[in-house]
């Protein structure tokens, strides 16, 4: 998809007049989506241009990719198919490929992805059928360092695009960005958590990472550590006590003391940021509005945003599935899907607000109220803001406008020999199906953009 999305959007910059532009400015992921985001952003960092970018995550891919069994025996996909052809509820040959490469991966693991922990006895309720089978995902690191070159610090100066990537905390349960741009005060860290105050001075957010080289292989792999299959990502963090300084804390991996501002060191956990915010348009719009306010200055308006959005989930399928496999995987795929839509409501809503709301002020002054008045109102603080946000003022709500102009969704289409398991599934043959279709799936994805620009075109005359 990614190589498609590079060619057509510089095709589009030429014919804009914009020949040379960077061709994303932010690359947002989540999950494998961040493993793809952090191979590109390093690649762009290192070359100084997108061309090649996407050469680059095949040869990654390939990379990662192992025959199976099945991809290497030229009997089976033509006896299953055979049998097939008698019954309709037996799999085709290659579904059955799939769905018998995803097991031998399971049970084996794949050289460069994954390899299987010895499997752990229920002690708890001492249930033979409990048995948890995880997963190390180190291979999967050692390959990622091999393709991206990490810390990945990039800034606007240098024409760099912005990398945010997104995990869950696992013990809070919420999600956590991290950004390759700078803060204001000049630091790459992300702070989340409560907001916290202390006898009306104001604290700061209750949990801190630190990463002021930049983004590390740490932070993606966060992103990336599937729940149960897969070991907890841990992390250094910077976290709240309400402990004197310099007392010892006890109860957290790594023992260390309270520092003056109140935070100590200890290690937190980390799953995989599809769980709550697998498509991240929320924290992409939110964090690129705060970084023109708050560190560009901009009280006006921000750059305007043209997003594109790829949905590796199918949200459609025709046929309701009626065997177990195909039940699990459409769960699967609802769950994970793009649910962006709900969000682009309300970031559009809440544009609309900001409009209304600096007309009438506009109004205002033109009836003759008071400027002393409405700067007043508009410095006093606003009633609700919730425990993660840091306390603001209705000024700052209307200042750093955001806009988005466009939305353009590229959907992995619903594919009928899918299976449930395609998350173990690296064989060489279904990476080189998800590469050509990814491909078929992008120009779908532009085509429809384009009807739906023309039918807009149409209504407007």
């Amino acid at each position: 998809m990614k190589l498609e999305l590079t060619r057509r959007l510089s095709e589009k910059d030429t014919q804009e007049g914009r020949k040379g532009r960077s061709t994303f400015d932010i690359v947002a992921g989540t999950s494998i989506g961040a493993i793809n985001a952090a191979v590109l952003v390093s690649y762009v960092v290192e070359n100084h241009t997108y061309e090649g970018s996407a050469e680059r995550l095949i040869d990654f891919w390939n990379y990662l990719s192992k025959e199976s069994m099945a991809d290497t025996n030229p009997f089976f996909k033509p006896w299953w198919d055979y049998w097939h052809a008698i019954n309709r509820e037996i799999a085709t040959g290659e579904a059955a490929r799939r769905y018998f490469s995803a097991k031998e991966f399971a049970i084996f693991g794949v050289p460069n992805v994954f390899y299987p922990h010895r499997p752990t006895r229920d002690s708890r309720f001492y249930d033979s059928e409990n048995t948890w089978y995880r997963y190390s995902n180190e291979p999967l690191r050692r390959s990622l360092e091999r393709f991206a070159k990490f810390p990945i610090a990039t800034s606007k100066e240098d024409n760099q695009p912005r990398l945010l990537l997104v995990a869950v905390d696992v013990a809070d349960g919420i999600p956590v960005t991290f950004d390759s741009y700078p803060k204001d005060d000049g630091t790459r860290k992300t702070e989340y958590g409560r907001f916290l105050t202390d006898n009306n001075r104001e604290v700061g957010f209750e949990h801190v990472v630190h990463y002021d080289d930049g983004i590390t292989s740490d932070q993606v792999m966060a992103s990336g550590s599937f729940p149960v299959n897969f070991d907890f990502a841990k992390m250094e963090v910077e976290s709240y006590s309400a402990e004197p300084t310099s007392t010892p804390q006890v109860g957290v991996q790594t023992l260390s003391t309270v520092n003056a501002r109140g935070y100590r060191k200890g290690m937190r956990y980390f799953w995989d940021g599809g769980l709550m915010t697998n498509t991240p348009l929320m924290q992409l719009v939110l964090l690129h509005r705060q970084y023109w306010w708050r560190v560009r200055g901009l009280k006006d308006s921000v750059p305007r945003l043209g997003i594109c959005v790829i949905n590796l989930h199918p949200k459609k399928q025709t046929e309701i599935p009626t065997d177990r496999d195909g039940v699990i995987n459409r769960n699967n795929d609802i769950t994970f899907s793009d649910r962006t839509h709900l969000e682009e409501a309300a970031l559009l809503l809440i544009s609309d607000f900001i409009d209304l709301t600096r007309e009438l002020l506009r109004v205002a002054e033109e009836k003759g109220v008071d400027k002393n008045f409405l700067a007043n109102l508009l410095s006093r603080e606003t009633n609700f803001h919730g425990e993660f946000l840091k306390p603001r003022r209705f000024q700052d709500i209307l200042e750093g406008r955001f806009q988005i102009d466009e939305i353009i969704r590229v959907n992995r289409e619903n594919d009928l020999d899918t299976i449930s398991n395609k998350t173990f599934d690296f064989s060489s043959e279904t990476i080189k199906l998800l590469l050509e279709r990814g491909y078929n799936d992008a120009l779908d994805g532009f085509e429809e953009y384009k009807r739906s620009q023309a039918s807009k075109t149409a209504d407007s005359n």
